[in-house]
């Protein structure tokens, strides 16, 4: 096969890959956006709506376990059946809230889900690294992020149009989103037709264990997102504007991300990871906010810039730092630590009754997280530069 058409059919799976992302993220953006309130419509506590953040963490370390998967098979059908299997159990999960009689069955898809879109992210990052070559690193992760914005933010804001103008109402909305759904698998086949075999899963593994700077990077990350609040913890503090209007924020704070990701992105690039300290600010500017309830469009628009910057910058930055043998290892443990400080920390938050001890709170891990990033910026130099092709 000439190199021409190898190199166009990575530009495919590359661009079909975006595409199954944008569909599948209407499908589960489009539910999560209005989960929040759904579970007070159910009669869950405030506590269960904060708890849905240990779907993250689930998620978070099904792609540790979904890494070493992909690592020990080392196989083309490996890495392309772990990606299908978690979009099947992700996407197939959201229609099935329309079923849910009672919070506990809701509490348990919303986790199935998290748990589909974490087995899947090691292996599909992995084939996006190989499909994206020639691409900056901090522009081809942007990239990827911005077209998953894209739909994150078509999703919510059709629950929302549809709930605020039609007659329909939870159940009716979680069934329509089933046609986004069936749309991203038919699209994820395609991708599996076009570029069936992968040089990913036949590479050898190199490298002499992870570096101090990566777990100094790592316990900040923890740190951060500790001090960030979970957007259904936040909808359900915000349920008393309605559902239509949550989702209509949350497609809001999508559209940042979108911008930001690709922003920061292309910073990074030219600046290098001092970039990456703009996220911890940020992200305790958003939970402030929503303690303080400053307004829900601040909120929005800091919270989404906090998660792009979490989707692009943390991304980049690790897979500049290590080599290419530990890089699957290192994304597992970096979200996995990243999931305990989310799931904590939004624990932690729910049973802080005023603002004033929220605001103590969040100063304080995002502090923390600014003094790890400091030093983690003083130690040693990346595996690579930023602006390398992948």
């Amino acid at each position: 096969m000439s190199k021409a058409l190898v190199a166009s059919r990575r530009f495919s799976v590359f661009i079909l890959l975006g595409l199954v992302s944008l569909f599948a993220d209407i499908t589960y953006e489009g539910a999560r956006s209005v989960v929040g309130p759904y579970f007070k419509y159910l009669d869950a506590a405030l506590v269960v709506a904060a708890a849905v953040s240990l779907g993250d963490l689930v998620s978070y370390t099904a792609r540790l376990f979904g890494g070493f998967i992909a690592h020990l098979a080392r196989s083309s059908r490996a890495y392309w059946g772990l990606v299908f299997l978690g979009y099947a159990v992700n996407l197939v999960a959201v229609p099935l809230l329309a079923f849910a009689g009672n919070w506990q069955l809701a509490f348990a898809l919303v986790i199935l889900e998290r748990a589909g879109k974490g087995v899947r992210a090691p292996a599909r990052d992995a084939i996006l690294a190989e499909v994206s070559q020639g691409i900056g690193r901090g522009l081809a992760y942007s990239i990827h992020e911005a077209l998953d914005q894209v739909g994150a933010v078509a999703g919510p804001l059709a629950v929302g149009i549809a709930m605020s103008v039609g007659d329909y109402g939870y159940r009716e909305a979680f069934l329509a989103l089933s046609v986004p759904a069936a749309i991203s698998m038919l699209l994820l086949l395609a991708s599996i037709l076009v570029y069936p075999t992968l040089e990913e899963a036949r590479a050898p593994s190199t490298g002499h264990g992870l570096p101090r700077r990566f777990w100094v990077f790592a316990v900040s990350a923890m740190a951060s997102m500790a001090g960030f609040i979970h957007w259904i913890h936040a909808s359900y503090r915000l349920s008393y504007l309605g559902p239509s209007y949550i989702a209509l924020y949350y497609s809001l704070a999508m559209l940042v991300d979108a911008l930001a990701a690709l922003v920061l992105g292309m910073s990074y690039d030219r600046i290098g990871r001092s970039v990456v300290l703009v996220v911890p600010l940020v992200a305790g500017a958003s939970t402030i906010l929503i303690a303080w309830e400053a307004g829900p469009v601040y909120f929005a628009i800091a919270w989404g810039i906090a998660m792009g910057g979490f989707e692009s910058i943390y991304r980049s930055v690790v897979a500049d730092d290590l080599s290419p043998g530990l890089r699957g290892l290192g994304f597992g443990i970096l979200y996995f630590m990243m999931g305990v400080g989310w799931s904590l920390g939004n624990l932690s938050l729910s049973y802080m009754k005023d603002p004033g001890s929220q605001t103590l709170f969040v100063v304080l891990v995002e502090s923390l997280s600014l003094i790890m990033l400091g030093l983690y910026l003083k130690q040693g130099k990346r595996f690579s530069n930023p602006t390398r092709s992948l």
